[in-house]
This record gives structure tokens, sequence and C-alpha cells, in this order.
């Protein structure tokens, strides 16, 4: 398709422009789509009939195609704009310039963000694995750590997401919307297991694909063990809700609570902790759907 070009004329009744001696049909219609420019002429009402207008189209002989009237310019707009025309201080071609190309600050519309819905692991009345020399629950640990994580994502939407019961839970995270869920838990055992694995439905190579990006970023953040990505059935503990969500969806088990050594590691640098969350996550959303 041709670029428009401005025109500066006066509009006429029947949907024509007067430019100098000439009467130029206007149209909607486009030059190729090979039907009758009368089939679809521009209006112009009697209110406007005899104003001076500036018009932008593709010109064809004596038709402008794909008209748009850009501005009707009051009398006195329209004397200085024929004056400064007349003297060469101004040319069409800078006034199209005004009109026609694009500007700076015409943005384009911004991609809308893929969702993450981010889950709290456990609930404050059952709080999940605690370590009982410092009394901090994977409930309050992840709680905390999740609205750090919020803070840092740069293009992802986060909603987090708390338990009501562990059945409605899946439900509640479909009702979102979301394009991929990240449940936040911490690992427990016999106080000596050590290390970082994110689970994922063991159907779901989406979900395989997102826990190996978002194992890599906790590893080499937390310089732990790397216990792998583990696919998991809907029998398995967790496999529920790796199952029954629609989005994919991983759980991320960064460390072992019971362990003071794995637990001193991850609260040495909370902050850090959240960024490798947050940057796995962004990730991810370059990476999903």
């Amino acid at each position: 398709m041709e670029q428009p070009d401005l025109y500066l004329g006066v509009l006429e009744k029947d949907g024509f422009l007067r430019v100098d001696s000439k009467k130029l049909l206007l149209t909607k219609v486009a030059m190729e789509a090979g039907v009758s420019p009368e089939s679809d002429l521009v209006e112009v009402t009697p209110e406007n009939a005899g104003k001076t207008a500036l018009v932008s189209g593709v010109k064809s002989g004596e038709v402008i195609y794909s008209t748009t009237v850009m501005e009707i310019l009051s009398p006195l707009t329209a004397i200085l704009v024929k004056s400064l025309l007349n003297k060469g201080i101004i040319t069409l071609e800078e006034i199209s310039d005004q009109y026609l190309k694009p500007r700076p600050d015409d943005k384009e519309p911004e991609a809308k963000k893929k969702l993450c819905a981010l889950v709290i692991g456990h609930k404050k009345r059952s709080p999940g694995a605690e370590n009982k020399k410092l009394r901090i629950t994977e409930f309050d640990f992840n709680e905390d750590l999740a609205m750090r994580i919020e803070e840092k994502v740069r293009i992802t939407e986060i909603q987090r997401v708390y338990r009501r019961t562990y059945r409605e839970l899946p439900g509640d995270i479909n009702a979102l919307g979301p394009d991929f869920v990240v449940s936040l838990h911490c690992n427990a055992f016999n106080g000596k297991a050590s290390g970082t694995e994110v689970l994922y439905y063991h159907r779901s190579s989406t979900g395989k694909k997102v826990a190996g990006i978002l194992q890599a970023h906790l590893v080499d953040f937390l310089k732990l063990p790397d216990r792998g990505i583990k696919p998991k059935t809907a029998e398995d503990r967790g496999g529920y809700l790796l199952r029954y969500t629609v989005a994919p969806c991983v759980i991320a088990e960064p460390f072992f609570i019971d362990n003071d050594d794995d637990l001193a590691r991850a609260m040495a640098d909370k902050e850090g902790l959240a960024r490798a969350y947050a940057e796995a996550i962004d990730e991810i959303s370059k990476n999903v759907g």
C-alpha cells in the first residue's frame, strides 16, 4: 500500500476537495480494493462545506483514496497557513511530517505481561516444616520471600496465592488464569539432608522446561547440592497441585529448612534469593506460551 500524502483544499458537498482549480473526489475506499470509489464517499456535512481542510490519502487521477480528514481549519488559521505556504516559509511536506510521520512519543502498545501465580506453601494454621532452632516455618519464610520476589520481577505480573485448603488450591489458581505457577516450599527430612530441587508434573513438557529454568537459577545462587528436577505423578506428594492446575506448575524446594546450614545459607542473603527467583520467573515468562 502506498504511503498517504497531505492535501490542503476546500471541502465541497457531495464529497469533493477543491485544490486550486481541481476538484478531487474523496473516498474511503482503498486504491487496491478494486471497487468503485463512489461506493464509500467521505461525507461532507453542510456545516463543513466551504471550509478549508487538511486531508490525507493516496491520490490517483482525480480521486483521493483512503481519505482521512485530518483537520478542518478555522478561517483565521486557513488564511495564515495559506499565507505561509505562498511565501515559502513552510511547505506542505513539512506540515505533512507533523501529521503523518510517527513521533518519538508514539510508542507501540506494551505487550501484555505474563501472569505468574506465586503460591505460598502451607498456611498460618498449618505452616509446614520447621527449623526447631530458629523456629522458622515454611509458611513464615516463604510469605516474606514472595513479597520480596514481587518487588524484583521486571517483565512479569505476580499474583500471590494463599492456600484455603489443599483440595481447593488448584481451582483457586485456575480461576486466576495464570500463564504458569510457582509454588514456594522448603524441603525437610532428617536435619542432615541438603540441596536444591524443583518438582514438575511428569507429563508436562512445559512444566519440565519451567522446572529446569528455576532449578538453574536457584542452584547458581545458593551453591547447595544440585538434586535436580524431579517428575511427579498425581499420586506423589505434591502431585495433586502439579496435576490439576491448568497452567504449567512447579514446586520449588530450594533448601532443607530443618538443616541449619541450608537455612543459614538462604537467610544470609534473602534479597539475593528473591532476586534469583525473580530472574528465573522473568526468564520463564519469555519461554512459556
